[in-house]
């Protein structure tokens, strides 16, 4: 049974599917925004991609990437470590198209050049702070006046397999 985090972490996959991936390349980060489509029960996020760009190019299956999420609005952010391998299923990928990949691969799930990377969640760090303003304001003039630091929440890494 997922915890109280992890179970935070899959809602705001689930609201905001767009996040932001880092792979890398050369001994440099490269990171790029990507839609992901969420396969809660397989515990994993799938992302249609190029055949022969992109991440797919720069991982080496079974690799390790990075995913970045945020929910502004209530001032929960995690860094998740997530195992890549790329999946050539037609039949999955059948499954979720949608019209803005096809905007992307206007030759469908057929085409030669579209395959799925597939990432299962390792590990995430997560800050998770109060998401009211006002609140905010008061534990950090509250620590100022007793000479303390301001507890604005939690950070710490969880376990997320």
């Amino acid at each position: 049974m997922d915890n109280e985090f992890q179970q935070r972490i899959w809602g705001v996959l689930n609201d905001h599917p767009v996040v932001m991936m880092t792979t890398i390349v050369g001994g440099k980060a490269r990171t790029r925004p990507m839609s992901g489509h969420i396969d809660r029960e397989n515990h994993r996020l799938l992302f249609v991609t190029h055949s022969h760009a992109g991440p797919i190019e720069e991982i080496d299956p079974p690799g390790l990437v990075s995913i970045a999420i945020s929910d502004e609005d209530h001032n929960f952010y995690a860094a998740i470590e997530c195992e890549a391998t790329r999946i050539d299923d037609t039949d999955l990928l059948r499954q979720i198209w949608n019209p803005i990949t096809g905007a992307w691969f206007p030759g469908g799930p057929n085409d030669p050049d579209v395959t799925l990377l597939s990432l299962h969640p390792v590990s995430a760090e997560i800050w998770n702070g109060p998401s009211s303003g006002v609140m905010i304001a008061f534990k950090l003039a509250t620590a100022k006046i007793l000479g303390r630091t301001p507890d604005l929440g939690v950070n710490t890494t969880i376990d997320m397999r």
